[in-house]
């Protein structure tokens, strides 16, 4: 039996899901309970983001609920200096940039979360549904000292949802536009000394890509089934706690554009019966531990699979009516990690931290041209060992300084050193009561290490090479940014401005052949440009936030800007609950064009503007079970929404769309509390 095969039956015969839990607020023990004005992700323990360094983002569980979008990269597309760009409708691929680059380290419960077997850095975002999250930190900047390799842009931190307080039930049924349905079944509770979770989600649409030149395509359906659990206890009289989080996905996507023989300028509606599949198990053990008020540490140990499978039939379209494909892609990552705090008082946290990832790759792709089989195999992996060591420092509650320093050994890229360095001066305003000023400012140097994909893979689909790199040289990156916060009534209202500057060495592109493509790195690239924040809060019922991001990319060797960067974005977003039974948002989303390649010659996808609204109003509740009724309208404007662009052909997002639904809470009373 194969190794991944021994790893995925000892996580279904060892997944200890009946027995953990979780933490209440008043524990300095793992990442739950923090409120939108505390941060986890900077050092792997709580602290206030106004002593920050980096420019820091929370996406609260209210946030996820008051937008109720099962899709994760509408809620990311709401966070400052964030790209989304997705193909078209609901499951078509889709890739985030922070800051220009797609260099974005991702960790879901502290676990990376990138597949080694993605054609970039980053990660499938249209497999993984957001119901079930229950908070997401953004933080911008080089952030390879705590959060490793592949964090040159930043770093996004996802925690599942957890239960608490007596055990109650969720229930949803919604369906919407592109006969879109989604189906969510839900309990949880906890107390102290115990807690569970379990989610089941189900979301199912027809698709409604559209393209410039053949219009609808309806063979493009979306199905995936999510099962989500997080369970935990206390033990040792409550100073440590042992959690267990699972995660299983299956999504199935209907492939519904073929390829002309001169691809990629010529494309045609495929027939019915293309697809691809999609099958991700990850789970996560973890133990924390205080011991003492100046000692605490914690362990985890993580197992990600993937496997995807892709499926082209013949047709009769092309000049070849016996082309047909089939590709196989399985990828597994082992990571343990362990990370050691020392507090002295309240002014100085030393930490010191180790990490050991493998990796595993194996894939396998059949293609008949003119009644010859062509067949590709390949594997590959890699061994990383991280050690590394921070140090926070507060003098006198005004000046915070951090710094530290990751040493990485990977066995495909040798070893490198990755520095850090942050601070943040928060002063009072000069005479304004209730007003701060923050100064900030923070360097560093990263390492992107390519996927096992782009220097193993070689596979032909419809008479297309993807030609293997394996001399592809590791992306070397220092960037830094300074900043200013201005704050106003405690708080209420707040002011961000900053400039990032980010240098790459061997920076890994995509680069296009006559009839192949491969990865190849440029000597140099940079990327720059202004971030503008406004924050109003002015009580519980309202709150808004405006986000600008300006960037400027360009391939230093062609003059050209980097590809799917747009230059200008602009997001807002608007809460109001005027009454406790009603809530609504509004959400506006701009981006100025993007090319889709840093050639000289390279096409562009033109600006949009996207305008969301929705709204929760609670119908009636019987006795402990409450009734709402939940509706959203997506794209208000009915723009031709273009984020891909290929040859001539340009692919757009589906036109004006709703979901409409019932939601269903029912708690327990009280005293039947678990």
């Amino acid at each position: 039996m194969k190794l991944k095969n021994l790893i995925l039956l000892a996580l279904f015969v060892f997944n200890p899901a009946v027995v953990f839990a979780i933490q209440d607020s008043s524990s300095p023990l793992l990442y739950g309970g923090l409120t939108e004005k505390e941060v986890y992700s900077l050092g792997n323990y709580a602290e206030d983001i106004q002593t920050a360094g980096a420019s820091v983002d929370v996406i609260t569980l209210d946030d996820i609920k008051n937008q109720g979008s099962p899709v994760l990269s509408q809620l990311l597309n709401q966070a400052a200096g964030l790209t989304v760009q997705t193909e078209s409708s609901i499951g078509s691929p889709s890739s985030i940039r922070m800051r220009g680059t797609d260099r974005v380290r991702f960790t879901l419960d502290g676990i990376r979360m990138d597949r080694p077997s993605m054609t970039s850095p980053g990660m499938d975002l249209q497999y993984l549904l957001s119901d079930d999250l229950e908070r997401i930190e953004v933080i911008r900047g080089p952030q390879g000292n705590v959060g490793g390799v592949n964090a040159s842009g930043g770093l996004i931190a996802l925690q599942t949802r957890r239960g608490r307080g007596p055990l109650s039930i969720e229930m949803g049924s919604e369906m919407g536009s592109y006969s879109t349905f989604k189906e969510r079944f839900a309990v949880m509770g906890g107390d102290e000394k115990k807690d569970f979770y379990m989610g089941l989600t189900w979301l199912k649409s027809a698709g409604g890509m559209d393209t410039s030149n053949l219009g609808r395509i309806y063979n493009n359906g979306y199905n995936n089934l999510s099962v989500v659990t997080n369970t935990g206890v206390r033990v040792l009289g409550g100073k440590a706690e042992i959690r267990d989080i699972f995660r299983f996905s299956r999504a199935r996507k209907d492939i519904g554009i073929g390829f002309h023989n001169d691809w990629p300028y010529g494309i045609y509606q495929a027939p019915d019966g293309n697809y691809g599949t999609n099958t991700d198990v990850m789970n996560v053990l973890s133990f924390d531990h205080t011991p003492n008020e100046v000692y605490n540490y914690n362990t985890k140990f993580g197992i990600y699979h993937n496997q995807s499978n892709n499926y082209i039939f013949p047709d009769h379209i092309n000049s070849d009516p016996t082309m047909e494909s089939f590709s196989r892609i399985g990828s597994t990552r082992l990571n343990f990690m362990t990370q050691h705090n020392l507090n002295y008082h309240d002014w100085n946290t030393f930490s010191v931290g180790y990490n050991l990832e493998t990796e595993f790759i194996d894939s396998k792709s059949s293609t008949i041209n003119f009644g010859m089989q062509d067949i590709n195999n390949f594997t590959g992996s890699t061994i990383q060992n991280d050690v590394f060591v921070n140090d926070s420092i507060n003098i006198k509650d005004k000046l915070f300084i951090r710094g530290g320093a990751r040493l990485v050994n990977n066995s495909a890229y040798g070893t490198y050193v990755l520095p850090n360095a942050s601070a943040a001066l928060v002063l009072p305003t000069f005479k304004i009561a209730g007003a701060k000023t923050k100064f900030r400012g923070s360097w560093g140097q990263s390492v992107n290490t390519p996927t096992l994909y782009q220097r193993f893979a070689r596979m032909r689909l419809m008479g297309y090479d993807m030609i293997p790199n394996p001399n592809l040289e590791a992306e070397k990156m220092t960037g830094w940014d300074v900043g200013i916060e201005q704050s106003f009534f405690d708080d209420k209202l707040k002011f961000d401005f900053g400039y990032f500057n980010n240098d790459y060495r061997d920076y890994i592109n995509f680069e296009y052949g006559v009839a192949s493509y491969m990865y190849t790195n440029i000597d140099s690239a940079r990327i720059q440009g202004y971030e503008a924040r406004m924050t109003w809060t002015p009580n519980e019922k309202f709150k808004t936030v405006v986000n600008y991001t300006y960037t400027d990319s360009e391939d230093k060797t062609t003059g050209m800007d980097l590809a799917a960067c747009p230059q200008n974005r602009l997001n807002t977003t608007l809460y109001w609950t005027p009454h406790a039974k009603f809530n609504t948002f509004v959400s506006v989303e701009a981006a100025s064009s993007r090319a889709m390649s840093s050639a000289a010659n390279a096409v562009r996808t033109p600006g949009y503007v996207d305008v969301r609204i929705g709204a929760n109003v609670e119908l009636f509740s019987i006795k402990d079970a409450h009734v709402y009724l939940k509706a959203m309208i997506y794209n208000l404007l009915d723009q031709r929404i273009s984020m891909y662009r290929s040859g001539d052909v340009q692919y757009y997002a589906p036109g004006i769309q709703f979901m409409a639904g019932i939601f269903v809470k029912y708690n327990l009373p009280e005293k039947e509390n678990i």
